[in-house]
């Protein structure tokens, strides 16, 4: 089953996050597209998602269900290999409270990016065919 990683791409978080999954992803059917691009545009009409960019930071499409903000990370996290997908015992606690961290760090991920000198945009020797 496929699986889409919907990300900020001017976040050098959101960046280096794509780098994280493109790592530690258990499948080749996990891919990565852009939130501003056209593959984007067309997947989320398809699926009916109406989203807010300043406010969602992530998407995750697994099959047919979307996944927002912090529940896109951790069901996103839980996709990949051990120990990393061991991250989906979070998906416990109250939505709520997730995504209320969740918010706390978009809120200030530019700065981070800027802080720890994390580049948008990913390397040139990033698996291609898995960013759309």
């Amino acid at each position: 089953m496929k699986s889409y990683f919907l990300y900020d791409g001017n976040c050098g978080v959101c960046s280096w996050s794509v780098r994280f999954f493109l790592r530690f992803s258990k499948s080749d059917d996990f891919y990565f597209s852009s939130l501003d691009s056209e593959f984007t545009d067309k997947l989320l009409d398809h699926l009916v998602v109406v989203y807010d960019q300043d406010d969602e930071g992530a998407i995750y499409v697994r099959g047919e269900e979307v996944y927002h903000k912090s529940t896109a990370i951790l069901e996103a996290m839980s996709d990949c290999c051990w120990p990393v997908s061991t991250a989906k015992i979070f998906l416990k606690l109250p939505e709520r409270l997730r995504d209320w961290f969740y918010r706390g760090f978009a809120k200030y991920r530019l700065k981070l990016s800027k802080l720890f000198n994390l580049k948008c945009g990913l390397p040139n020797n990033t698996d291609s065919k898995r960013v759309l």
